[in-house]
């Protein structure tokens, strides 16, 4: 660590990066940090991988429907990471809808006087905020919102939802363009405005009407993923092979006017909003194998696997488990253990070895994700974003003997 120190200032990152080179001990606590709050959900859209119609028996049972983590519970989670230190954001996800714990706007509050350094997520169909809520958001200092549209008109809106109808797109659009006018009014930035977008083959012509969408409602970004479909139920929404074809001949002409330095997107006159990793998901687009759904296997094959040391995600069932897709590698359970012990245990400590050196083809990765292509989960991963800006730093190390951190 000494030797280390020489080129890495931030304290934080050394400690990670240590925790790399030991390959099994994390000496800090995870960057990020994913709280399914409840299981409680208004929506069944018709790709989620708990309540879509399509799902038949594989949709989530009613117990698990019903499943909130107690507030309590969640104040020591808390408590433990900060005591840990390293933890940069929360992101409040779930199989449900994080505004119907009916702690939200507590949970925000609570963390946000513990330490204000740490950036609050909430990812939500965002169908239950009016103005009140979002005043309220405002007044907190939420730090961003991920709000999964999926359309950009109230007809594909209604299709990708069928449970609800044209109105609610309404509602939501009314509702983000009432915060992007109380932030001018305000003269704030925050909290930032993500439209989540999942693409697939009733919306893929929809794109740039999502564009527009994003434009009207004053988002600050719009992210693009392909869907990921659970194996025997939905695959039947992956695009076919002409339709990839027809969406990626619509992305080359977007990309024209895209900034892959700055990763704006801009229009005459002016307008531009940022597409994340845009070319990122054209990549994706373009690996989609349109039988499986995987789309990550080359870009997953070239670089480790530090999730260990950089994530947790924390269920409704108090599992832990290391990855956005790693429902089923439990780890602990924080009824039973605090989180800081579950992260210091030998089963994480294994996973870490495992994850930074084995392929992902390995049996060990057969229970990531949901089983939908020949290989793992894996090969559709959402912690990319954190494992190739990981990769790029420890590659970029004078270390003397690199090459034998990683053994394939």
């Amino acid at each position: 660590m000494e030797k280390l120190k020489k080129y890495i200032s931030d304290k934080d990152k050394l400690l990670f990066i240590s925790g790399v080179i030991h390959s099994k001990r994390a000496f800090i606590g995870p960057q990020v940090l994913h709280i399914d709050l409840t299981n409680l959900c208004n929506f069944n859209c018709i790709a989620c991988w708990c309540r879509s119609p399509l799902l038949e028996d594989k949709t989530m049972p009613d117990w698990e429907r019903k499943l909130t983590l107690p507030l309590g519970l969640l104040k020591e989670i808390f408590n433990d990471l900060i005591a840990m230190k390293g933890l940069r954001q929360v992101k409040l996800v779930g199989g449900g809808e994080p505004f119907m714990h009916p702690h939200i706007f507590e949970i925000v509050k609570y963390i946000k006087e513990k330490d204000t350094n740490i950036q609050i997520d909430i990812n939500t169909n965002f169908s239950l905020v009016g103005n009140d809520e979002a005043d309220r958001l405002l007044a907190l200092g939420i730090d961003s919102l991920t709000v999964s549209v999926w359309a950009g008109t109230p007809e594909i809106y209604a299709a990708m939802h069928p449970n609800q109808t044209k109105e609610t797109f309404k509602k939501i659009s009314k509702t983000l363009g009432y915060i992007f006018k109380r932030k001018k009014e305000t003269g704030i930035v925050r909290p930032l405005i993500r439209i989540h977008d999942v693409i697939m083959n009733i919306n893929y012509r929809d794109i740039n009407r999502m564009l527009e969408f994003g434009f009207d409602t004053g988002a600050d970004e719009i992210q693009f993923v392909p869907v990921d479909p659970v194996k025997g139920k939905t695959e039947g929404l992956l695009l076919s092979d002409d339709e990839k074809k027809e969406l990626l001949k619509n992305l080359y002409t977007i990309r024209q006017q895209y900034d892959p330095g700055s990763f704006r997107y801009s229009l005459a006159g002016g307008r531009s909003i940022r597409l994340p990793d845009f070319d990122g998901f054209i990549h994706r687009i373009e690996k989609l194998n349109t039988a499986s759904g995987a789309y990550d296997e080359d870009r997953i094959e070239e670089v480790p696997c530090y999730v260990g040391w950089l994530f947790a995600r924390i269920m409704t069932t108090g599992d832990v488990v290391p990855c956005c897709k790693g429902h089923r590698m439990v780890l602990g359970n924080v009824h039973k253990d605090s989180f800081r012990k579950i992260w210091n245990s030998r089963k994480y400590r294994d996973f870490r070895y495992r994850a930074k050196n084995l392929k992902k083809s390995h049996p060990y990765f057969s229970v990531i994700g949901n089983s939908a292509s020949n290989k793992t989960g894996c090969y559709n991963c959402d912690n990319l974003w954190q494992n190739e800006p990981m990769h790029r730093l420890i590659m970029s190390l004078p270390l003397a003997k690199k090459k034998f951190l990683f053994f394939k």
